[in-house]
C-alpha cells in the first residue's frame, strides 16, 4: 500500500509499490524503450547532416537550401518542446498515443523526403515527430529513476547522438528514395513498440528497494551530495522566471546549440561528411553518458561549464582544418554534454513539481541556438566566432549559481 513521505527538504516520495507491481516488469524495461526511441529518432539530426551532399545531388538543392531545411527541422523540433510537455503532463500513465503520434510524424517526414523535392515536409513533420518523442522518453526515464536522475537521463540522451550511425554509415554507402522509404518503416515501428510498452509512474513515485529518508541525506546512497544540493522550494516556471536564473541557463543552451549545429553545417558541407557526422555523433552520444555520471561527482553547473570550454576550445582547433578528427570529437563532447544535463540540472535548482515544464522551456533554446548556428556556417562565418560563442556560454555556466542559495564552501 502506498503512503506519501516528505523529506527534510519537502520533497515528496511516494513509497511502497515497487517498479514490478505497477508495471508487471522492471522499470529497466523503461529505460530500454527511451532509449530505443531516441536512438531511431536521431538519425533526423545526424543522419540528414551526413547525407545533405547526396540529398543535395538527388534533389537538386543548392548548399543553402539544404541548410535552410536542416535549420527548419531543428525550429520545430526543438520549438515544439514545450507544448510537447504540456501534452506529456496531461497524458496520464498511459503516453502511448503521444509516441504514436510521433510515429506517424516522423514515418511521414522520411516519406516526404523521399518523395518531394522541396525537403520541408520532412523538416515540419520529421521535427515535431522527434521533438515529442524527444520528450516523452525524457519524461518516462527521469519519472522512473528518480534517485538517479542525470545517469539515467544520460544514458537515454546519449542515443540522440550515436543511435544515427546505422543510418550515417548508409548514406554513406548509397541513398535513395527507397532506403527512406525503408527506415521510415523502421523508426515508426520502433516507436509504435515503444508505445505498447511505455508507462509512466504515479505522481512522486519512489522505488521501494530505497529509504528516501536515507538518500536525501546519506553521501553513500546518494553520490550527488554535496556537490549537486537540492532545490530550497518548487519553483513554477514564473517563479523560476523571476529568479534571473532559468533566462540565464536559456541563454547558455542558445549559445551550445549555436557551437553545436555550426559545427554539424560545418561537417556536412566538408569533403568528409559522413565520416566526419558519424564521429561527431558518437563523441556527441558518448560524451552526454560520460558527462552526465561525472557530474554526480563535480556538480552538474561546474561539468557544464567545462564541456563547453572544451567545445570551445575544439572550434580554434578546426580553423587548422576542419578533417581534424579529434577536434570533432572534442566538439561532439563539449556541445553534446549540455542538453543531458539540463533536466538534472533544472530538477535540482527549481524543484520535482516542474522540473519537465521548466527543462522544456529551458530546452527550447536549442530552436534560437540551432537556426543561429546554421545560419552562421551558411554566411561562411570563421570558426573562431562559434569559439568565442563557447567561451561565453562557458563562462555563463560557471557563474550560474542555484536560486535562493547563499555562496558557501560546503564541507567535504
Amino acid at each position: 500500500m502506498s503512503q506519501i513521505s516528505t523529506d527534510v527538504y519537502g520533497r515528496r516520495y511516494r513509497v511502497g509499490e515497487s517498479d514490478v507491481e505497477l508495471l508487471g516488469r522492471p522499470r529497466v524495461w523503461m529505460k530500454r524503450a527511451a532509449w530505443a526511441v531516441m536512438a531511431a529518432v536521431s538519425l533526423f539530426q545526424y543522419g540528414y547532416a551526413a547525407a545533405l551532399p547526396a540529398f543535395i545531388e538527388m534533389n537538386g538543392w543548392t548548399a543553402r537550401h539544404a541548410l535552410l531545411v536542416l535549420a527548419v527541422w531543428v525550429l520545430c523540433q526543438a520549438g515544439s518542446a514545450a507544448p510537447a510537455a504540456w501534452l506529456y503532463r496531461r497524458s496520464g500513465r498511459n503516453p502511448e498515443l503521444l509516441l504514436l503520434v510521433a510515429a506517424a510524424l516522423c514515418a511521414a517526414g522520411l516519406v516526404s523526403l523521399a518523395h518531394e523535392s522541396s525537403g520541408f515536409g520532412y523538416a515540419i513533420y520529421g521535427g515535431l515527430g522527434t521533438g515529442l518523442a524527444y520528450v516523452v522518453s525524457i519524461g518516462v526515464v527521469t519519472e522512473w529513476f528518480p534517485e538517479r536522475i542525470a545517469p539515467a537521463a544520460g544514458a537515454v540522451s546519449g542515443a540522440f547522438g550515436y543511435g544515427a550511425l546505422p543510418f550515417v554509415l548508409l548514406t554513406g554507402l548509397f541513398l535513395n528514395g527507397a532506403l527512406l522509404d525503408v527506415t521510415a518503416v523502421v523508426v515508426a515501428g520502433v516507436l509504435v513498440t515503444a508505445a505498447l510498452l511505455i508507462r509512466r509512474p504515479p505522481a512522486h513515485w519512489w522505488p521501494s528497494h530505497l529509504d528516501p529518508h536515507h538518500w536525501a541525506v546519506d553521501r553513500t546512497l546518494n553520490t550527488s551530495i554535496p556537490n549537486n544540493q537540492p532545490a530550497l522550494r518548487h519553483f513554477s516556471f514564473r517563479a523560476a522566471v523571476r529568479t534571473g536564473v532559468l533566462p540565464v541557463l536559456f541563454v547558455v543552451v542558445v549559445l551550445t546549440a549555436v557551437m553545436a549545429f555550426f559545427d554539424i553545417a560545418l561537417l556536412a558541407t566538408s569533403r568528409w561528411p559522413a565520416v566526419l557526422i558519424a564521429v561527431l555523433a558518437l563523441s556527441t552520444g558518448l560524451g552526454r553518458w560520460a558527462s552526465s555520471r561525472l557530474s554526480d561527482r563535480l556538480g552538474r553547473r561546474r561539468t557544464l561549464a567545462y564541456a563547453l570550454m572544451i567545445g570551445a576550445l575544439a572550434q580554434f582547433a578546426l580553423i587548422v582544418t576542419v578533417e581534424n578528427p579529434i577536434a570533432v570529437v572534442l566538439a561532439g563532447v563539449g556541445t553534446g554534454a549540455g542538453y543531458s544535463l539540463l533536466v538534472s540540472l533544472v530538477r535540482d535548482w527549481f524543484g520535482d513539481e516542474a522540473t519537465l515544464s521548466n527543462y522544456a522551456v529551458v530546452y527550447t533554446g536549442k530552436a534560437v541556438g540551432g537556426v543561429l548556428g546554421i545560419g552562421l556556417a551558411a554566411a561562411a562565418a570563421p570558426e573562431a566566432v562559434a569559439g568565442l560563442v563557447g567561451l561565453v556560454g562557458a563562462l555563463l555556466a560557471y557563474r550560474l549559481r542555484q536560486p535562493g542559495r547563499p555562496l558557501l564552501t560546503l564541507p567535504r
